[in-house]
């Protein structure tokens, strides 16, 4: 009798060892998957958190850059330290594509600010209309210059003609990217065109019969912002984006 229950008794015994030996097998199993799973997930946090960066090729603007990663390029000046002037990338150049919620310092305001300040236009003697009135001299956020809310010039004109597109700062630059994007240019002023001079774009509303015109713009005496309309004589802007 005493053997009978001492058998039993070794074998509940064993049998709850094996029943517990499976049991802690079946939880490190799964704790173990559980890790697997949280190892992925962060790697793939990871690699979606790594910064684009695209290399520059031949004939690349930080507009077309841009464009083809849903920013703006000001945010990609603002993005780039390496960049010094927004009309000047060179083939090669490797450059960071800014997440849209990244917070970025304002390099492009102080680029602007940095530059030499042009001569005043001439105002035509037979101007009729001369008037200069105020916005916000700060931006709404962070892409603000882009959307064509009236900031500077090129953003200004932009809103005026969506078809001309923002070809970096101002200047003669802006013909030459003209008319590789198939657009027709010149030196006559015509009401609907893209005024350009060295370092400012404006629009122009109309063209007078004495040969003078009247252009809109933004950005005013380097001031982002400034909005203004007037009349100006023949020559004051040297080309023409139709």
């Amino acid at each position: 009798m005493r053997l009978t229950r001492t058998v039993t008794a070794i074998t509940i015994i064993l049998a709850a060892t094996l029943l517990g030996g499976h049991s802690s097998y079946a939880v490190d199993t799964k704790t173990a998957e559980a890790a697997t799973q949280t190892d992925t997930k962060k790697v793939e946090a990871e690699k979606k958190a790594e910064p684009k960066k695209v290399t520059v090729k031949a004939g690349d603007s930080l507009s077309s850059i841009a464009d083809a990663n849903g920013t703006s390029w000001v945010r990609i000046f603002n993005k780039n330290e390496n960049l010094a002037n927004p009309d000047m990338i060179d083939a090669g150049m490797e450059l960071t594509i800014p997440t849209a919620e990244e917070e970025l310092a304002d390099r492009y305001s102080t680029f602007v600010a940095s530059q030499p300040v042009a001569a005043a236009p001439v105002v035509a003697q037979t101007a009729t209309t001369y008037t200069t009135r105020g916005y916000t001299a700060a931006p709404v956020n962070s892409s603000s210059y882009y959307v064509g809310n009236g900031m500077w010039c090129t953003d200004y004109v932009h809103s005026r003609r969506p078809d001309v597109a923002i070809y970096g700062n101002a200047g003669y630059n802006w013909i030459g990217s003209a008319q590789a994007a198939g657009k027709a240019t010149g030196s006559t002023p015509q009401a609907g065109a893209v005024a350009v001079t060295n370092g400012h774009v404006a629009y122009v509303e109309s063209v007078n019969a004495d040969g003078s015109y009247v252009v809109s713009e933004m950005g005013w005496n380097y001031q982002a912002g400034n909005y203004n309309k007037r009349t100006v004589s023949p020559g004051t802007f040297g080309s023409f984006i139709y």
